[in-house]
């Protein structure tokens, strides 16, 4: 995390310092994200059967120039990411849902490469958990629960079990990509982001307890469209 936060300060600090030296465009983005989680637990059948959620995210693009070819490209966004749990599997339920929805505020940092009108990006985001919520109806059971987000280890009494999904890490971080079409003003794209970051807290004063061997990450793929301002 802390080479990901290094890579993300150098950039804005790129963006800032160069500005007044590129062609800077803003532009205002939206579309649908395709959004569940991916699980890794060592010695473990605990996993989640999970389907993926379709979501939606809407934001800010600058695109800041320094040739025709190569920009830097901040985006800070609002989206929504989370997953459904497979009743069937998991519940042994003919009908009803449980979904987990969570709202970040995202922040990639992409670098752009335009040949004409296609385009390539990639880079590192950061993203900081501001709501969550899970609803649940299946058969006669239902309901809602916050989802409570926290920054450190847990103790064992407020983690309750291991796959505590009401627990979870307010920062997420990792790589994107993706590609895209722009004509005219607007820019269509389909991207990607791959979390590197454990959402599932530690726990204090277990000694037999590894978070590397409990781990979760959110996956997320997008369509978006992006209309730039101006000329």
């Amino acid at each position: 995390m802390k080479k990901l936060l290094r890579l993300l300060i150098l950039s804005l600090f790129v963006l800032f310092s160069l500005q007044s030296y590129s062609q800077a465009k803003f532009g205002v983005k939206g579309g649908i994200s395709l959004t569940n989680i991916v699980q890794n637990f060592d010695n473990s059948d605990d996993e989640y059967a999970t389907v993926p959620r379709l979501l939606f995210m809407v934001g800010g693009v600058a695109d800041i120039g320094f040739s025709d070819m190569i920009s830097l490209r901040p985006e800070l966004n609002i989206s929504l990411k989370g997953f459904g749990v497979d009743v069937k599997e998991e519940y042994d339920a003919d009908k009803g849902y449980d979904r987990y929805t969570i709202a970040y505020l995202d922040i990639p940092v992409n670098v752009a490469l335009k040949f004409g009108g296609f385009q390539m990006y990639a880079g590192p985001y950061i993203a900081f958990a501001v709501w969550g919520k899970n609803k649940w109806d299946i058969d006669d059971d239902s309901g809602s629960e916050d989802i409570k987000f926290v920054m450190k280890d847990v103790e064992l009494d407020e983690a309750g079990d291991l796959m505590n999904l009401w627990r979870w890490k307010r920062i997420d971080y990792g790589i994107g990509f993706g590609a895209g079409y722009k004509l005219g003003p607007v820019l269509l794209s389909a991207g990607a982001e791959i979390g590197l970051a454990n959402l599932l807290p530690g726990i204090k004063d277990m000694s037999d307890f590894n978070p590397d061997d409990y781990k979760v990450h959110n996956l997320s793929m997008s369509l978006t469209a992006t209309f730039f301002l101006g000329k």
